[in-house]
């Protein structure tokens, strides 16, 4: 019935079901790596993100702040603005006249317990 070249590979009916499954099994193993790629990097640049946001504010807050001991800027009355609606805490100023320096340092907390901390030592000048 078979050729006799054929003789030897007659006896191996399930070698092509045996192969598919292997060739399906690695390809979903490559799919869920890459997957698995894609969602690390997103939640990693989604992190970036925020880390950078937090910073701008927190920078935004200790410019405004500074800009408002040399005569501009926020109103006496505001002390710890919201940026980007990221909170900003003012941790510590000591300015206290112009001529002398002083340093203030502002923390920005984003709502998923990232925060970042800014600090500048400045000297503001008196104008002759």
């Amino acid at each position: 019935m078979c050729p006799e070249y054929l003789a030897p590979l007659a006896n191996r009916r399930g070698i092509g079901l045996i192969t598919a499954v292997f060739a399906i099994v690695i390809l979903a193993l490559f799919g869920l790596l890459i997957a698995r790629y894609t969602v690390t990097t997103q939640m990693s640049s989604a992190e970036d993100y925020i880390w950078a946001q937090s910073l701008y504010s927190a920078e935004s807050v200790m410019r405004l702040n500074i800009l408002r001991h040399d005569g501009g800027g926020l109103p006496a009355g505001v002390a710890n603005p919201t940026v980007a609606q990221i909170p900003t805490i003012i941790v510590s100023d000591t300015f206290t006249t112009a001529n002398t320096p002083a340093t203030i340092r502002v923390q920005a907390q984003h709502g998923t317990n990232v925060s970042r901390t800014v600090e500048a030592k400045y000297l503001l000048l008196l104008s002759p």
